[in-house]
């Protein structure tokens, strides 16, 4: 009964996000900012579509809080037929999640995962729908559809039915409470087994469409969240007026910004290698020391003490281009987390100058500067300074950072705004 229309379709939604869960290789515990941030061509479309799906899935959550507080089912049979009736009064719902789901599948096949994360299951609930999904077409894997459309409408929990489970734990607790001397057989009350597996079946059924909800709350925030960050990390504007209110004479530099009028690795000529390799690693020890900390801000091109200079930077496209080779080859990092953004401003003649940003995102594992010799440092951002410290206290310090991240943007932004 279970294997056709709405219902169906739930099992085939559950193919798809088991399909991806299969598929994936570890990326953390934090699979949605993973996609929307590293992955996603376009976060404003994922945004509408999860806005859409939600309001179906809303619908569904609702409903099936609801589908709970009905009388006692008599038989399974009567179950299997409330859970039918209640697919197909909503298969407009689910078509609309199918739908959803089936289009991140063909974005690509590890998309639709963002709907089954560590971040809003948690382990247990993970564990408790898992399936892996060896088959590369749905329409080859009809047995397996079938196993999850029984997981998503709560009727299988892990490899055991549901009915199964309730009758064994009302049999312990018959026989945990009988007399030890009562030598016959135990007979489990069906009725007692029936209104437990009613209870467990719609149970699970209705957590099914509260994490999918939560899911997809998620991911509206996480676009959200790129789409504010992205509009500050590239808009010249705010940059500017970030500079301006962070010059002014009360002003000092803290654990976010600091300001640099050059490097020394841009000023000493090639043919002083030691002491230019010094420069570099200095320079490269500046940006991993705010990667290992909170993340933050270097302006280049203005002096650094009070009161404060615009003096710009001559031939920036070859400082840059220096600048973005050393942090390739210095630091010790499997991914890009510096931003480089060029603001035009006035010197003290009124005179247009170039200045650097330099925005350094907060990383979730720790950032290395190695030398030619192979040897490490690990410096961490120490109020407006810099420590070298041990690896492992900055992995401990990162244990709830699960992910790059510009987060501390948002406090640039309070400031601007004070």
């Amino acid at each position: 009964m279970l294997f056709s229309g709405a219902s169906l379709e739930l099992g085939k939604i559950h193919w798809y996000i088991q399909k991806a869960d299969t598929e994936m290789n570890e990326v953390g515990f934090d699979e949605i900012h993973w996609w929307v941030f590293k992955k996603e061509t376009n976060v404003e479309k994922l945004l509408k579509k999860s806005e859409e799906a939600l309001k179906s899935v809303q619908k569904l959550k609702e409903d099936s809080f609801e589908l709970k507080k009905q009388p006692p089912l008599k038989s399974y049979s009567d179950l299997i037929r409330k859970i039918k009736e209640f697919t197909e009064h909503h298969k407009e719902e689910i078509h609309v999640l199918y739908d959803y789901v089936v289009w991140l599948h063909k974005k690509d096949v590890l998309a639709p995962c963002v709907l089954f994360t560590y971040r809003v299951w948690g382990s247990t609930r993970l564990s408790d729908r898992m399936v892996r999904i060896n088959a590369n077409d749905i329409a080859e894997d009809c047995e397996m559809v079938k196993k999850c459309t029984e997981f998503s409408l709560g009727l299988r929990i892990r490899s055991r039915y549901t009915i199964v489970d309730a009758y064994w734990d009302i049999l312990s607790d018959i026989a945990e409470s009988a007399d030890p001397e009562y030598q016959r057989s135990i007979v489990v009350p069906k009725q007692r087994v029936i209104a437990k597996t009613t209870h467990e079946v719609l149970d699970e059924l209705a957590a099914y469409f509260e994490f999918i909800r939560q899911s997809l709350r998620n991911i509206i925030l996480d676009c959200k969240k790129y789409n504010y960050q992205k509009e500050l990390l590239f808009s010249e504007n705010f940059w500017l007026n970030f500079i301006k209110k962070a010059m002014e004479d009360d002003r000092i530099e803290t654990q976010l910004w600091d300001f640099k009028e050059t490097f020394e690795m841009w000023e000493i000529g090639k043919s002083n290698k030691k002491e230019r390799e010094k420069a570099i690693i200095k320079f490269c020890e500046q940006i991993a020391s705010f990667a290992n900390t909170t993340g933050g801000v270097l302006i280049v091109g203005v002096t650094d003490k009070p009161p404060r200079e615009i003096k710009g930077l001559r031939d920036l496209e070859n400082k840059l281009k220096l600048a973005k080779t050393k942090i390739k080859e210095y630091i010790d990092y499997d991914a890009d987390f510096v931003h480089f953004q060029q603001i035009l401003m006035k010197d003290i003649n009124d005179n247009t100058v170039s200045c650097l940003i330099i925005a350094i995102a907060q990383t979730k594992n720790v950032v290395a500067v190695k030398d030619k010799n192979g040897h490490f440092t690990y410096p961490v951002r120490v109020s407006t300074g810099l420590e070298r410290m041990e690896p492992e206290k900055i992995r401990r310090a990162k244990i709830n950072i699960y992910n790059d991240n510009f987060d501390y943007l948002k406090e640039l932004k309070t400031f601007l705004d004070k």
